[in-house]
């Protein structure tokens, strides 16, 4: 009763694998003997929407085969991102040209760091293959100095790779020295930019001539950068200026 059983199964297997043998024999080298069928050639699909791309091969006698869904960061979800074959390449009427389309970009879920130090912070971010945005330091009567108290977005939202998780961090108490941030070598806006983040406040602005150094950077501050301060002192900043040339007109000197 095996051996009739196994002789079965033998012929079956044989049978499927002549069938499929003779299907594809049929379809890639006796059919188009048997009918001359006109080559077209294939029509870049790539960036394409998926409908766009699809009238675009019925337009030439070709259809459409999806092939896969993939992951890209540089094209918009729904349109192709690879096509076989290949552009240009000529092929019979009535054929399938494969695409695979588009998800958009691969998204990270933000991990929850509230509560933890800037380093574990970071650490979790990055493991995420997330940037650090920005960093902003708020002055708290109850959460320890350096503690993260906020992020943005919030832990579980799910955004794409390499996006940027927004913290604030306590600075400690409001009557605590605050950190005098170092902003030589910026741009002013820049320089306000980062005095808020630290809780300072921009003073007064100086221009001095400097040739040596681009225009609109600041030179020097008081106070210094690292000292400890007030909440919500100014900054003073010294930016540098170009030498204003006063022309003379000596058209009319002489003249009577």
């Amino acid at each position: 009763m095996k051996n009739f059983l196994r002789k079965i199964t033998l012929i079956i297997v044989i049978a499927l694998c002549s069938l499929f043998l003779f299907l594809w024999l049929l379809d890639g080298v006796i059919m188009p003997y048997i009918i001359q069928v006109k080559n077209v050639r294939v029509p870049a699909l790539k960036n394409q929407p998926m409908n766009k791309a699809s009238k675009e091969l019925r337009l030439v006698g070709l259809r459409m085969a999806i092939r896969d869904t993939v992951y890209s960061e540089l094209v918009t979800p729904g349109n192709v991102v690879e096509q076989t074959p290949n552009p240009g390449q000529p092929i019979k009427k009535g054929r399938r040209v494969f695409v695979d389309l588009s998800q958009g970009p691969r998204l990270h879920e933000v991990p929850n760091i509230k509560g933890g130090s800037i380093r574990d912070a970071r650490l979790q971010i990055w493991g995420n293959q997330l940037q650090l945005g920005d960093l902003v330091y708020v002055s708290s009567a109850t959460v320890p100095q350096g503690v993260v108290l906020r992020q943005h977005p919030r832990a579980g939202t799910a955004i794409p790779r390499e996006g940027n998780v927004h913290i604030e961090v306590s600075s400690g108490s409001p009557n605590d020295p605050k950190r005098v941030p170092n902003v030589k070598g910026t741009t002013i806006d820049t320089a306000e930019d980062s005095l808020r983040k630290y809780e300072m406040l921009l003073g007064t602005i100086v221009e001095r001539v400097d040739n040596s150094a681009p225009l609109g950077i600041v030179l020097a501050q008081q106070p210094d950068a690292e000292e400890r301060v007030a909440r919500n002192t100014a900054v003073n900043v010294t930016i540098s200026v170009e030498e204003t040339v006063v022309e003379i007109d000596t058209t009319d000197i002489g003249s009577p």
